[in-house]
């Protein structure tokens, strides 16, 4: 009898200590309130160094099953063409979104564009210098047939942190959980069309590390990462 009585107080110590530890790793405070969040539309200038932002260009139209998945995934986005002296283009994405959970995480951009019809090809994560910080990142070519040969530089943040694998997704998660945060989380992308995949790398670090010398200051902080700084 007093055999089953210390087990069953032991089981039901255990479903407490459990139920207490999946409340507390839920968490139920955003990091940013809606109110602070920055607005990209005015924290990314349309025109700084030789580039300005082209207004006639015909934008890429994504599937409207990739709208509405964007539309729940951020807050924000940010779309643009921005175009220099030498006629050449490249296309930057900026997306925010306030609430990183499980349940509503950045989506790959492989994934993205593999759902648009692109062939993915050279995908590889790369140590990006941007300026005086270097960014864990991913690279990749995508490609519709002969006609859209597309190299894309990208990387996602989450909180003040750049991660680049579903392992650093996780840890940064878990930090924030055990404060009980609900963490926000920025996607950077810059793509060009080129058929030479290094050029057109070289050119896009050039062009980040010149737009974000230039925006808001607490954009490029949160786009940078923290803990990417050297």
């Amino acid at each position: 009898m007093k055999q089953f009585m210390r087990l069953s107080l032991a089981i039901a110590t255990m479903m407490v200590l459990a139920a207490c530890a999946t409340a507390y790793l839920t968490p139920t405070k955003r990091l940013t309130a809606k109110e602070d969040a920055i607005d990209l539309e005015a924290a990314v200038p349309k025109q700084f160094g030789g580039w300005t932002m082209e207004t006639g260009g015909v934008p890429f139209v994504p599937s409207e099953d990739t709208k509405e998945l964007i539309a729940r995934i951020y807050d924000q986005t940010l779309n643009r063409t921005y175009v220099n002296s030498a006629g050449e283009r490249i296309m930057l994405s900026i997306a925010y979104g306030g609430s990183q959970t499980r349940q509503l995480r950045a989506h790959r951009q492989e994934v993205c564009y593999t759902a648009q019809g692109f062939q993915i090809s050279q995908l590889e994560q790369a140590n990006l210098q941007i300026g005086n910080s270097t960014i864990r990142g991913t690279r990749m070519l995508a490609r519709q047939g002969d006609v859209r040969v597309e190299p894309v530089t990208y990387w996602f943040t989450m909180g003040d942190t750049v991660v680049q694998s579903y392992v650093d997704r996780q840890i940064a998660q878990l930090k924030y959980a055990m404060s009980g945060v609900i963490p926000d989380g920025y996607l950077y992308r810059v793509s060009s069309l080129s058929s030479n995949s290094a050029q057109a790398y070289a050119k896009q670090a050039a062009f980040s590390t010149e737009l974000l010398s230039q925006v808001d200051p607490r954009l490029a902080q949160r786009l940078l990462g923290g803990a990417s700084k050297r």
